[in-house]
């Protein structure tokens, strides 16, 4: 799928939604991969969500809210959700922001450790 020339892949296995995001976001395509991905789980009956960062490589405070939130979207849905491949650079950068980290976020470092906690989820 294509959204403003960005490739954003989104794969269904058993019931479990990967999304992987692009390495650069601005305000306009994180508004529309929300729009995106909250429509197709609802679509796909999807019971569990991955959110893959592992292209990109800069988080500021806007994108880690915007997808907080879809995590919230997503637990509204009964939908788990895990993020991973957060890259040492950026977790660095968003402690340097002071970003108050939702606790509530699975998170794991690859995409195999994020399909074992969905499956420890259902």
């Amino acid at each position: 799928m294509t959204i403003e020339g960005y490739n954003i892949s989104i794969t269904v296995i058993d019931n479990n939604f990967i999304v992987v995001l692009p390495e650069e976001m601005n305000n306009v395509t994180i508004g529309k991969i929300e729009s995106m991905v909250t429509e197709k789980a609802y679509q796909n009956e999807i019971n569990g969500a991955i959110l893959n960062f592992s292209m990109v490589s800069v988080m500021d405070t806007y994108t880690y809210r915007a997808f907080e939130r879809i995590t919230d979207v997503f637990s509204l849905m009964g939908i788990h959700t895990v993020w991973v491949g957060l890259r040492p650079g950026v977790v660095s950068g968003l402690m340097d922001l002071d970003i108050a980290v939702n606790l509530k976020i699975k998170m794991a470092l690859n995409l195999e450790l994020g399909l074992v906690l969905i499956d420890r989820d259902r």
